[in-house]
């Protein structure tokens, strides 16, 4: 007993000079003394003594425990591997084997170091980046129970370090299970490190090799956490009052800080958003010590004494925001910001004020687009709502949605968990990505973005949801969910499969929350499984862009010089219908054409015709078409029938232009503004639709009989004849069929059913039809000619 009383004795008096040493890590201490107390009273069955793995944030203090433990433990000698360096399956030999060498046969360098040191503590850093047939390699080495084939290892303390599933470890959830039920929670970390991968040349390996996982498992796992930014201060102030002392005592100037904290405080802060504690330890004096330096270089003064200190201004600013202190270094990180310093040098006699004179944020550029290759980065939008035209109805429904991203006490209030993604779906080029990133700028969140062939690598999918895991509250955006694309060798959705998992697994913490948002055309394309309930379950239609936003693009084009004469609300009616991509090449267009034709400025003459040509193609020479005459003047009719009676009996949608030019698409056209249609069409409307389509064909026939038949009418004919069968199959428009959506019977049912009802019923409509529109054209002829003419 007295024994035991000893041991811990012992190891609680270690447990108590390491947290005297390493600061923010004392459940990290707590694991590791008490795994060495069970060690000391548990029978060894192979070597080694103990094997850790130690899992955070890079610069936490993995590896400086382990040397302080080496210290502090007796006749313990220490020895860090950086395991980045085996990476190549070449390296291998010289590492764990035996050389040949000039001077014989020689010891690789582990095995020499364990012959020399049985009793030591081997600290093997980042064993994830080293090569997988290594780590079996060294287990097997560091393992073998025969000490007869190899070093001995049984008195040796072996530490795994790694950074691979940071961002889950540092989940409240999980820190809270790991302390309640530790064996649930290490075989989660088991399952996450298992999934973690890593390329070497062309080839993606498991990170830590399979075999190398169970014995992890088996053994003591310590997790790490993100230091404080009290800890940082006083790295930070230990380390400049070192450095200063030494300063002193070399250059005998006098060094003297007022509000020493605050100024390594913000010191510390400058180096956001990433800080490293290696770096505030070695490059913060510098900074202070640095500024002396350069004024004595640059101004041939030496000053007795430097008194360092704090602006009031800058104490200001460091008292605001301290008031978030508790999550200011994370805040930083996840707005991608860091502390901009200036500072004031005064020389007054013999004494030198160094004084930080304006403390300020700073938002980091947002987007590393040269990365994008390498895998997900984070970005920060910069558009909000205020700077898309238009979508008003649409914005404000968004606006709802980013109410609930940044109040989540809203959703806690009902007892439901916060939402997990939204699904924009609507036509190319009507501004979905932009207003998904509007959403991620208002709600305060950055975003990772995948697009195009991310979608297919569900490694960059299981990368872009644990790089926002890390930056949350955050989103992910997905754009185009429903693209196709070759997956071994046949064209097919994307895989969903990680998504899936990826939604299913996200914390129900609000602040904490990861936030999808997908991009699609057509929603129905959508995988179900990915807008099924507690995933991408809110949808937004997003329709074709209102007029506000169509005047927003022509105002853009007249900041270019035109001759003041375009009438805009005539051209922001004419582009209706127009995607944004098309609307953002009439400006471009329009100044090429000026400039290849020596013109000084924009007119509408030549706006119109560069949109006639996005829409409709180049007008045909004159030597392409065989019978122009003839055939302009058949056109003529055709869209004369058209137009007369569009006028009669659709007096409602205005008509925009009638032209024969022929073009690249068609001989001759009739174009209308969009926001004219109605959301709800009327049977009677329908069947006009019907009989304006027919009529062109029937004014060419009235006029020239058979020659009148010609090819450029059989785009009317389809789309009359697809009208009049979906006013008979899906609209329940016709009076025998009735009130029955046939399609459904067809697809779900039988596809006879109605087959032979529904043709004889289309026929009739069309047969209708042609009669109605040949009964006007023939009332109305004389406004037909006069119009062709």
């Amino acid at each position: 007993m007295g024994r035991e009383e000893n041991v811990f004795l012992k190891y609680n008096l270690l447990r108590d000079k390491l947290k005297e040493i390493i600061f923010d890590q004392d459940e990290a201490i707590d694991e590791v003394v008490d795994a060495l107390i069970q060690t000391s009273y548990t029978p060894q069955e192979r070597p080694p003594m103990a094997i850790f793995t130690f899992l955070g944030p890079p610069a936490v203090g993995k590896t400086y425990l382990a040397r302080t433990l080496s210290s502090l433990l007796d006749n313990f000698a220490f020895k860090l591997f950086d395991m980045e360096q085996f990476s190549d399956p070449d390296t291998a030999m010289g590492f764990l084997g035996r050389r040949i060498t000039s001077e014989g046969m020689q010891e690789g360098e582990l095995r020499l170091f364990i012959g020399q040191n049985p009793k030591s503590i081997i600290v093997f850093d980042s064993i994830d980046k080293a090569d997988n047939q290594l780590q079996i390699a060294l287990l097997n080495l560091l393992t073998e129970d025969e000490p007869d084939s190899g070093p001995d290892c049984r008195d040796l303390i072996v530490i795994f370090t790694s950074s691979l599933g940071s961002s889950i470890f540092q989940e409240k959830e999980y820190v809270a299970l790991f302390k309640d039920n530790k064996l649930r929670a290490q075989s989660l970390v088991i399952d996450a490190l298992s999934r973690e991968k890593k390329a070497l040349y062309d080839v993606v390996d498991n990170a830590i090799a399979p075999g190398l996982l169970p014995v992890m498992a088996e053994n003591f796992i310590v997790l790490f956490n993100r230091l404080t930014l009290d800890t940082m201060v006083r790295v930070g102030s230990q380390s400049l009052r070192g450095y200063s002392e030494y300063f002193s005592e070399k250059s005998n100037i006098e060094l003297e800080y007022e509000n020493a904290d605050g100024l390594v405080t913000l010191l510390a802060l400058s180096f956001s958003p990433h800080i490293d504690v290696r770096q505030v330890k070695q490059k913060l004096p510098d900074i202070v010590l640095g500024r002396i330096t350069a004024f004595i270089r640059d101004n041939r003064r030496f000053p007795r004494k430097v008194i360092c200190k704090l602006s009031a201004k800058a104490e200001v600013f460091l008292a605001k925001i301290l008031g978030k202190k508790e999550c200011l270094i994370q805040d930083l990180f996840k707005r991608h910001e860091t502390i901009e310093i200036s500072w004031k040098e005064v020389l007054r006699g013999e004494n030198l004020v160094c004084t930080m004179e304006r403390a300020a944020l700073k938002r980091l550029p947002s987007s590393w687009d040269f990365l994008r290759e390498t895998g997900p980065v984070i970005e920060f939008p910069s558009l909000g709502f205020k700077d898309i035209a238009g979508n008003r109805s649409i914005k404000k429904n968004l606006k709802q949605i980013v109410r609930i991203l940044k109040e989540p006490d809203l959703v806690q209030k009902f007892a439901i968990d916060m939402p997990k993604g939204m699904l924009l779906y609507g036509p190319p080029g009507v501004g979905k990505t932009m207003l998904a990133g509007a959403v991620a700028k208002e709600s305060g969140r950055p975003y990772v973005y995948a697009s195009r062939s991310d979608l297919f690598d569900s490694d960059y999918i299981r990368k872009s949801y644990r790089l926002a895991r890390q930056f949350a509250p955050s989103i992910v955006f997905l754009d185009g969910v429903d693209v196709k694309g070759l997956l071994e060798g046949v064209y097919a959705s994307m895989p969903d499969d990680q998504v899936v998992m990826e939604l299913d697994s996200l914390p129900v913490d609000p602040r904490e929350s990861v936030f999808t948002i997908a991009t699609a055309q057509v929603r129905e394309d959508v995988s179900p499984r990915l807008i099924a309930p507690d995933r991408i379950d809110t949808f937004v239609e997003v329709g074709e862009l209102d007029r506000e936003a169509r005047r927003f693009f022509i105002e853009k084009i007249l900041q270019k010089p035109n001759d003041g004469k375009i009438n805009v609300e005539r051209v922001v009616r004419y582009i209706s219908g127009m995607s944004g991509y098309d609307l953002q090449r009439i400006g471009k267009e329009a100044a090429l054409y000026a400039i290849r034709n020596s013109r000084d400025c924009i007119t509408e003459d030549i706006l119109i015709e560069q949109i006639n040509i996005i829409k409709y193609g180049y007008k045909l020479e004159k030597k392409h078409i065989r019978n122009l005459e003839e055939d302009l003047k058949i056109t003529a009719f055709h869209e004369a029938g058209h137009a007369v009676l569009s006028c009669l009996l659709l007096p409602d949608i205005v008509i925009e232009q009638v032209t024969i030019a022929p073009r690249l698409k068609t001989m001759g056209f009739i174009s209308y503004s969009i926001d004219d249609f109605p959301g709800n069409i009327s049977k009677d409307e329908v069947f006009n639709n019907i009989c304006v389509l027919l009529a062109g064909w029937l004014a060419s026939i009235r006029k020239f009989g058979p020659k009148g038949i010609e090819t450029g009418a059989s785009n009317d004919l389809e789309t009359a004849t697809h009208q009049a069968y979906a006013a008979v199959a899906s609209l329940g428009m016709d009076e025998e069929i009735g009130y029955v959506h046939t399609d459904t019977l067809s697809q779900n049912v039988s596809k006879e059913i109605y087959l032979s009802k529904v043709e004889e019923r289309v026929s009739h409509w069309m047969k209708e039809a042609t009669v109605v529109a040949e009964k006007l054209v023939e009332q109305h002829w004389s406004k037909v000619e006069k119009l062709a003419a």
